[in-house]
């Protein structure tokens, strides 16, 4: 930028600036005309009357009186709400004073559900007396009492039905299995609870192989030492009632897991393998026995670990429950193979 354009520049600035000091100016003094006319004319009006000013002062005590009324409503509003709170809290004292001692006090016992044992049985185990107060009564660890004492049950909850009752609610034992250990059959239920050791019952199969992992004893909760076992035994069991087949299968083997084998009504002997596609291995079961591929009064192992195949062969000797006999093959007792889909 050469000196001639920078003059140009400069003086165009002060242009600006004045003008803009000439428009500041001009505002000010047309403010100042406006606020002056504005004090001519408020005295050039008429001086209030006396009728306008008594309106315009009992204006202003209406207007106090109702400022000091609201302001007294609401201390006797404040005053109210602490007296409301007070009563209250009176009354809650009294309501739970009267609940620990008078109020909810139990007068029945109600028992439902299916079991073994009656309801005088079931209240002695829980041992409630009938009279105590349901506010101060504590019933944990109860269910566990009555469990304790009565093996034949599988679930118990006790809760507090109010105002005046306690409800036990039981659920029976029904045995899933004959569990074969040590030389003892323990029969258990379908939670996997001792219901008795000894006797067998002869409604339920028996299971070889199985070990427990704590020493077992009539009411308690069995687990196995191999926890895949009692996910084979869950898994079959469930197969094996889906399929129709729970009175008809007398021993499931489980010593080997992949080797799996069961007896089917105590006069075939049946090698399942493997877990692994069990239902349609029940299935194939189901199919040899309706579909007249066995007789009703035939012995013999059958081999469906492959469910794609299976194959079988005549025995002559009565299949053993607690120790499944091992058949070797021979040129009298020729294995027969056949297709079954």
């Amino acid at each position: 930028m050469n000196s001639a354009e920078l003059k140009e520049k400069l003086r165009e600035e002060a242009e600006r600036s004045a003008r803009s000091a000439q428009r500041r100016k001009a505002a000010q003094e047309q403010s100042r005309r406006q606020q002056k006319i504005s004090e001519q004319t408020r005295k050039q009006l008429p001086p209030q009357s006396p009728v306008r000013k008594q309106r315009e002062e009992e204006l202003k005590k209406r207007q106090a009186q109702e400022l000091k009324e609201r302001k007294r409503r609401h201390r006797k509003r404040g005053s109210n709400v602490v007296y409301y709170v007070a009563l209250g809290l009176i009354a809650f004292a009294i309501f739970a004073i009267l609940s620990v001692t008078v109020l909810f006090n139990t007068e029945q016992i109600i028992v439902v559900g299916d079991s073994d044992y009656t309801a005088e049985e079931i209240i002695a185990a829980s041992e409630l007396k009938g009279d105590e107060n349901l506010v101060r009564l504590n019933l944990s660890g109860t269910a566990e009492k009555i469990l304790n004492k009565l093996v034949c049950l599988d679930r118990v909850r006790v809760e507090k039905a109010y105002p005046a009752a306690i409800k036990i609610t039981v659920t029976r034992s029904v045995p899933m299995a004959n569990f074969y250990y040590g030389g003892r059959n323990y029969v258990i239920s379908h939670t996997g609870r001792v219901m008795r050791i000894g006797d067998g019952d002869e409604q339920c199969m028996n299971v070889l192989g199985y070990v427990p992992a704590q020493s077992v004893i009539v009411g308690s909760f069995v687990s196995a030492e191999d926890e895949h076992q009692d996910e084979l035994i869950s898994q079959i069991s469930a197969a094996i009632e889906a399929g129709g087949l729970t009175e008809k299968i007398t021993t499931l083997d489980i010593t080997d897991p992949i080797g799996l084998k069961i007896t089917y009504e105590d006069r075939i002997e049946i090698f399942l393998g493997s877990i692994l596609q069990i239902d349609q291995k029940v299935r194939i079961i189901n199919e040899l026995m309706d579909g007249g591929y066995i007789e009703q009064t035939e012995k013999m192992t059958l081999d469906i670990s492959d469910p794609s195949r299976a194959r079988q062969r005549p025995i002559t000797s009565p299949v053993v429950t607690a120790a499944p006999e091992v058949i070797e093959e021979t040129d009298e007792n020729p294995e027969i193979t056949g297709e079954v889909t």
